[in-house]
């Protein structure tokens, strides 16, 4: 998907700064979009220029298009969707009409050692290769978001790495939900994150078994993942929106804990500029291949 560029001269001083690049990671309930400007490169730890998350409401493509009018005309736009196909074709549509050129979907640039590699969500694949091209090694990867996932991935000094696989669980908000419509009787409640496990209410009980039940769920399945890919050494990668579940009162595991809230765009945005052909000095600042 591409679009024609502007005439020379077109768009004055503001034209002739580096043009930046747009990662959009499209979820079930959030659309979180980031710029990448590649003259000054990223933060140390994946910072990018700007960066806006849009709920996926009905509204979103408009926002978005009124978000990226605000950004340099993007020369490279890549997105990785998880939502439905029509509102995909939407978001992809609005990038289209604001950026020279749109990948959407690139190739991860790792080996997938799963069963079926198709069926692997794009946003544990990129969130996978951001870590290792932020990092340089091996990793375990906890993505706290709508669903819980656990990923491992392995980091080769030859050749692409490998996600090895991993699991996944429901987050606190989608647990919480599950009770109350599975139980006639028990209330809808909003999680939160640092509470206790005795809850003296009904609604208390129900946000320590959703809370304190979503960091053991964490904490046994990163046990689990890192011992069976024999990477109880390596690092945690945490990253999601429901993170703080992990984190209050206290890190959910004694490991070291790389925060990364940006994980899946650095992935997205080292695939996008390898299926793009950016020679290595233009993609020096999305990491080690």
């Amino acid at each position: 998907m591409t679009r024609a560029g502007r005439t020379a001269g077109e768009g004055g001083a503001a034209e002739r700064r580096a043009p930046r690049w747009i990662t959009l990671d499209l979820g079930n309930s959030r659309c979180k979009v980031r710029a990448w400007d590649p003259a000054t490169g990223i933060g140390p730890r994946g910072e990018p220029a700007r960066a806006a998350d849009f709920d996926g409401a009905p509204r979103l493509a408009q926002r978005l298009a009124d978000w990226l009018r605000g950004e340099e005309r993007p020369a490279l736009a890549f997105l990785s969707s998880v939502a439905a196909p029509a509102v995909e074709e939407r978001v992809a549509g609005v990038l289209a009409a604001a950026a020279e050129r749109v990948l959407v979907a690139p190739p991860p640039g790792l080996e997938v050692l799963c069963r079926v590699p198709a069926e692997v969500g794009r946003d544990r694949l990129y969130a996978a290769r951001g870590a290792l091209s932020l990092l340089g090694r091996s990793a375990v990867v906890v993505d706290a978001g709508t669903a819980l996932t656990v990923d491992a991935v392995l980091h080769r000094e030859k050749g692409p790495g490998a996600f090895l696989g991993g699991a996944i669980a429901p987050g606190p908000r989608l647990s919480a939900e599950a009770l109350a419509s599975g139980a006639a009787r028990l209330p809808r409640v909003e999680p939160e994150p640092g509470v206790g496990a005795l809850g003296r209410d009904t609604r208390e009980a129900i946000r320590a078994g959703v809370g304190v039940g979503f960091r053991g769920a964490a904490r046994e399945l990163l046990d689990g993942v890192s011992h069976e890919a024999d990477l109880e050494d390596a690092p945690v990668v945490l990253t999601g929106g429901a993170r703080a579940f992990l984190l209050l009162p206290r890190p959910f595991t004694s490991r070291e804990i790389v925060r990364l809230p940006d994980v899946v765009h650095l992935g997205l945005l080292a695939a996008g500029l390898d299926a793009a052909g950016l020679p290595r000095s233009a993609r020096a600042v999305a990491g080690p291949p």
